[in-house]
């Protein structure tokens, strides 16, 4: 079971003919699950495991940036993902219903997809709406498209699956930046056996058919001994909630994200982190990404005094955490 990386790039650029399925989102949801059922090494039931994989991207300076990723998985409610960059750790935990985060002051953001390129179908709790299906060849591969609605404009979810054993070969869907849209898509290669599953040992992902980050599985174990000491809070953790049921992300309560006073001609972007708490104040608000030289600290203050409708969890206010975009004044 060894399919290679599939360029859905090129999937979609092509003109495929649609398939003449007659009902088209129940097509797309059928080959959503026949692969979770393939593939999904974190479904209900499966069995413990140990996952290590490198990684590699290109950073901000054009320096070439290795790491290690490492998930320790019981259940959707137990699980432990460590990122390692040099010195620099990235931890999240979850355990019952508590999640504890360790982010080191500018850990890269490039590392941010790593969970969600290591599982590979979408959460069933995700609504898509499909409304496409096309055929393509490349090679000797025979391949699946679904296309969903345009989740934002025209752009749309695609996923990718080899029609004869059902496998998703990549996935691609659009993410908003401060200033366009970029369409992010992962590869997906070198099947190998897991128990009853197949998984990928081999993942490519681009931003705009540029690479964005590469990573190669170099263990996938079962896991019989499982240390307590690993779901334990760390020092100087983040305490989030774990949501299971159904979660609505934080949103501010009044526009309060104004650009009076910035020259459009000179603006400077910063990526702010936060915790959004159960009353709807931001909290540990950090820098984690900037463009240009600028000052922080009165973009920092300003979130600060931002006030959200908190997130909540099957209808209960929870501590989530948010990423921004953010206008900053140039030195």
């Amino acid at each position: 079971m060894s399919p290679r990386l599939f360029p859905l790039l090129v999937c979609i650029a092509l003109w495929p003919r649609p398939s003449v399925a007659q009902n088209v989102e129940a097509r797309a949801q059928a080959l959503l699950q026949h692969s979770r059922q393939l593939s999904d090494i974190r479904s209900a039931g499966a069995p413990a495991f140990r996952l290590k994989a490198t990684f590699s991207f290109t950073g901000d300076d054009l320096e070439q940036t290795h790491g290690t990723y490492t998930e320790t998985w019981i259940s959707s409610s137990q699980w432990r993902r460590e990122t390692v960059i040099g010195e620099l750790h990235y931890i999240d935990i979850a355990s019952a219903d508590k999640r504890w985060l360790v982010y080191p002051d500018r850990f890269p953001t490039q590392t941010e997809h790593l969970p969600g390129l290591m599982t590979l179908t979408p959460p069933t709790s995700l609504e898509l709406d499909f409304t496409d299906i096309r055929e393509s060849t490349s090679g000797d591969l025979n391949v699946e498209c679904a296309y969903s609605k345009p989740i934002l404009p025209n752009r749309q979810s695609v996923f990718c699956f080899e029609k004869h054993s059902g496998l998703l070969l990549e996935k691609a869907f659009p993410e908003k930046r401060p200033r366009n849209v970029v369409m992010f898509s992962c590869q997906y290669g070198t099947f190998r056996r897991f128990g009853e599953y197949g998984f990928p040992r081999e993942v490519e992902c681009f931003e705009d058919r540029h690479k964005s980050i590469s990573a190669s599985v170099v263990e996938l174990s079962l896991e019989p001994a499982i240390d307590p000491a690993l779901f334990a809070a760390p020092p100087g953790a983040i305490e989030l909630g774990l949501c299971l049921g159904k979660s609505t992300a934080p949103r501010m309560s009044v526009n309060e994200f104004e650009f009076q006073g910035l020259d459009p001609e000179h603006m400077s972007w910063i990526q702010v982190w936060f915790v959004v708490d159960t009353s709807g104040k931001p909290q540990h608000v950090k820098v984690v990404h900037s463009t240009g030289k600028a000052t922080h600290e009165k973009a920092l203050d300003s979130v600060r005094s931002w006030h959200f409708l908190p997130g909540t969890c099957d209808g209960k206010a929870m501590p989530m955490q948010m990423t921004m975009q953010i206008p900053s004044t140039p030195r």
